[in-house]
């Protein structure tokens, strides 16, 4: 549902204008800003503060659906009618730089979280604002840990796999140490993040999944279903995995920020220290995570891109960074925020903090999402259909090699562009 509203000089107490206005011939908005779910929500609530610094402006928040963003924002770029700004998602970034949709920005403060910024950054220059963050972490539970005989989570998988050992030991029929639904690939998208070895080669030109590096990260993984630390189930089997957690279920859950508020709405405030958050453990020490978020970026036809910058900053500002934590739970995605209360009053969000300086991008490409989905198929088949290590990765590759042809073909003709005489010269 949409509101429209003037905010003038003598009325800026008014509500922000909020319109749908995609598809308009002619927008009777000054900026058109095009959000997803809860962050639009929040968006339309943070935008007055804006007017009230940019008076006689009309802002248009239209909120869509995760589902169908991406096809929406593609398809007002073919016809020439996008938004001016828009919140897109890490994983898409790449599509709008490929097709010369958004426009470079300058990074509009010096204390981005490294990584962050680095998703944002094609040939050299960076084509979005990071918005918020996020990465994953361990939940657990402490009291139950103690009980097997540890203060706190180990920080190598060597240590982790021990102590999820002597925590089986402790537990009921039908308990596991830890959740991983085989049908959540970032688990194993972390797993595989971890090593120093990437899962795609050449210039992300070529998958490879059957590196040693890699087959080692499927190998610790099958192990721990193997085991029986982790039952072989997808999350629609569970009924409420908060609840379950909480009463030991299981007991180490790899998750993101979102599940905080998740675990508050669902679990009484008496059974706030039953739960807590660790950084990650990794192959020979502390582990890196995934860096996944959302992004500000401008159109290139956008009429409004002056407007659009100063919009951008404006919800940089540590006050906006630290209200959409509040209204969402979304992270910031700049250092200076995470001083300020709420945030840092909250002993649940260190273990984020902590892992944020130890994180790791994913591949920009495309076909990224295709990829993991692939991967996700390829350890179900390992898991669950006792395919060997070295089969499913050998055959992942072939598939994301297959998957990629159109990349190298592109990046074969560019390369050819490059390398042509300049018109006119001999070579």
């Amino acid at each position: 549902m949409t509101f429209p509203a003037r905010v003038g000089r003598n009325a800026l107490a008014l509500a922000v204008a909020v319109l749908a206005c995609a598809g308009c011939a002619r927008s009777p908005c000054d900026l058109n800003v095009w959000a997803v779910g809860v962050e639009a929500s929040a968006l339309q609530r943070m935008v007055p503060g804006f007017v009230r610094a940019h008076p006689n402006t009309r802002v248009c928040v239209e909120n869509l659906a995760w589902s169908s963003a991406q096809a929406r924002l593609l398809s007002a770029v073919a016809a020439g009618d996008p938004p001016d700004v828009a919140q897109v998602g890490d994983t898409e970034l790449s599509t709008l730089v490929t097709l010369h949709a958004i426009v470079a920005q300058r990074p509009v403060v010096a204390d981005f979280f490294p990584e962050a910024l680095a998703v944002t950054r094609f040939h050299g220059r960076y084509y979005g604002t990071p918005w918020y963050v996020d990465t994953r972490v361990l939940f657990y539970l402490p009291a139950v840990l103690r009980r097997a005989g540890y203060r706190r989570p180990a920080r190598t998988w060597r240590g982790w796999l021990k102590q999820l050992k002597a925590v089986r030991r402790i537990l009921k029929p039908g308990q596991y140490p830890l959740l991983a639904p085989i049908n959540e690939y970032e688990f194993l998208e972390v797993l595989a993040l971890q090593q120093p070895v990437p899962v795609l080669r050449d210039g992300d030109r070529y998958g490879n999944f059957a590196s040693p590096a890699f087959r080692a990260t499927l190998r610790f993984y099958k192990r721990l279903f193997a085991e029986r630390l982790a039952p072989r189930i997808t999350d629609r089997q569970l009924i409420n995995l908060w609840w379950q957690m909480a009463r030991g279920d299981f007991v180490f859950y790899v998750s993101g920020p979102w599940n905080i508020g998740e675990f508050r709405r669902f679990l009484p405030p008496r059974d706030e220290h039953l739960w807590m958050t660790a950084p990650l453990p990794g192959p020979h020490g502390p582990g890196r995570s995934l860096i996944d978020g959302s992004d500000l970026v401008i159109f290139r036809d956008s009429p409004h891109q002056s407007l659009a910058r100063a919009f951008v900053r404006y919800m940089l500002a540590n006050a906006q960074q630290v209200r959409l934590f509040t209204l969402t739970g979304d992270l910031p995605a700049r250092r200076a925020p995470w001083s300020l209360p709420p945030l840092a009053a909250d002993p649940k969000l260190k273990a984020f903090r902590t892992q944020l300086e130890r994180v790791r991008p994913f591949a920009k490409i495309p076909e990224w999402g295709e990829i993991m989905h692939g991967m996700r198929r390829m350890a179900e088949q390992v898991v669950i259909g006792g395919a060997s290590v070295d089969a499913a990765t050998d055959q992942l590759d072939r598939r994301v090699n297959y998957w990629l042809a159109e990349r190298r073909a592109l990046l074969k003709r560019e390369d050819r562009s490059a390398d042509a005489p300049a018109a006119g010269r001999r070579p």
